[in-house]
């Protein structure tokens, strides 16, 4: 199969230009891209890294009404996407210092939370055996998906895409996370279930995610193999590969919840 690369992961934020501030000078990202032109950034724990880069967009109305306004709705609220940090306890009280808005969740000594200036939630995950205590954020270590079967949705991941499982070192759920390769990110699939929420409403929330826009994104050099490869496989594509104003070929795929996904190459 052609060559593909889990790159970009998406959030959406009022402010671009506040949302660089914050991300580069309290949380510690460099940047790795930007087209102020298009409004594209990307921010990574490193200058550069097999990671995903975080790309945060400020949505606007020339996008078309409904983009704008479903993207609108996307800002704020749990994101599933998680850094990972060599010494949470240090990296937690560095960023309170900050003015962060920080949690650990409950006693854990492994996971916790911050959340940014649009009101996104982001994690942050110790491996359980670092080998060397840090504080600050190393690398994009994971996204979760929301899925009716989270066993059938990693087959697809596997399978289709060509990923390889793993078991997540800093996820105390145990869930499987797939990559696709060793420095990658992750993508973690998950299917609520109605005992692990003390809140009803947060079960609901959950649920409410499946089938939706994932924010992930994959690039590869060539795009029309790799799209008919895909289509030979199944899959089903929102949007088939087209040239974009900006430079680049995009398209848009399912996996079997209907959550979406892009796919990329990029010119020159």
């Amino acid at each position: 199969m052609a060559k593909l690369q889990l790159t970009d992961v998406e959030i959406f934020v009022k402010d671009l230009k506040a949302t660089r501030a914050f991300y580069t000078r309290k949380i510690g990202l460099k940047v790795r891209s930007a087209m102020p032109k298009w409004g594209y950034l990307a921010l990574g724990a490193t200058k550069g890294g097999e990671d995903a880069a975080l790309t945060p967009w400020q949505p606007v109305p020339e996008w078309g009404q409904e983009m704008y306004e479903s993207r609108l709705k996307m800002i704020g609220g749990v994101t599933g996407i998680g850094f990972i940090t060599n010494d949470l306890k240090r990296t937690i009280a560095d960023l309170k210092k900050k003015g962060v808005k920080t949690a650990v969740d409950g006693e854990s000594e492994t996971f916790g939370r911050f959340t940014d200036p649009a009101g996104n939630v982001l994690f942050l995950a110790q491996p359980a055996k670092p080998k060397v205590r840090r504080a600050g954020v190393s690398a994009l270590g994971f996204v979760t998906v929301a899925s009716r079967d989270s066993k059938k949705t990693g087959e697809f991941f596997r399978k289709v895409l060509g990923m390889r499982k793993q078991r997540a070192e800093s996820d105390e759920e145990g869930f499987d996370s797939y990559q696709l390769s060793p420095k990658a990110t992750a993508i973690t699939p998950f299917t609520p279930r109605k005992d692990i929420y003390d809140n009803p409403a947060d079960y609901d929330a959950d649920m409410a995610h499946i089938g939706e826009e994932t924010g992930i994104g994959f690039t590869t050099s060539d795009i029309y193999r790799l799209q008919e490869q895909l289509l030979a496989k199944g899959v089903r594509f929102k949007e088939k590969a087209e040239a974009q104003d900006w430079g680049g070929i995009r398209a848009r795929f399912f996996d079997l919840d209907d959550n979406v996904y892009s796919l990329v190459e990029y010119k020159g």
